[in-house]
């Protein structure tokens, strides 16, 4: 599902996989995987050749995730983008956080887990 949007006056757009939702009951911890864009447009999205840069680091949030984590959604906003997975653990983060960095050279990358049974960013933009 692709959505789009506003936030804090420019634009936001969103995909989610509306198939994740049947995770809800299992994978109650929210990962959500942020990247500072380096280059934003005024509106705060991401260059084309970043978009490139950004679709690389996906498949490696992907890889790297795979077997702990589902990809629920990818948020972009604000000169930033945000991968967000849902986990049953949160034992593998700071390995995976490390791991991200170390993968992506190009840009930062902040790593941060949070309880979220409920799925609030999900439900937020799927209803």
């Amino acid at each position: 599902m692709v959505l789009t949007g506003a936030y804090e006056d420019k634009p936001l757009i969103a995909r989610f996989d509306t198939s994740a939702e049947q995770l809800k009951g299992r994978f109650s911890i929210r990962v959500g995987v942020a990247v500072p864009l380096n280059d934003p447009t005024p509106e705060g999205r991401p260059t084309p050749e970043e978009d490139q840069q950004l679709a690389r680091i996906e498949a490696t949030v992907v890889r790297k995730a795979d077997k702990q984590s589902v990809l629920a959604g990818v948020i972009t906003a604000g000169g930033m983008r945000e991968f967000v997975l849902y986990t049953n653990s949160s034992a593998w983060v700071e390995e995976f956080h490390h791991d991200l960095q170390a993968a992506v050279p190009t840009h930062q990358v902040q790593v941060m887990a949070q309880v979220d049974p409920g799925w609030s960013v999900y439900k937020s933009f799927v209803s």
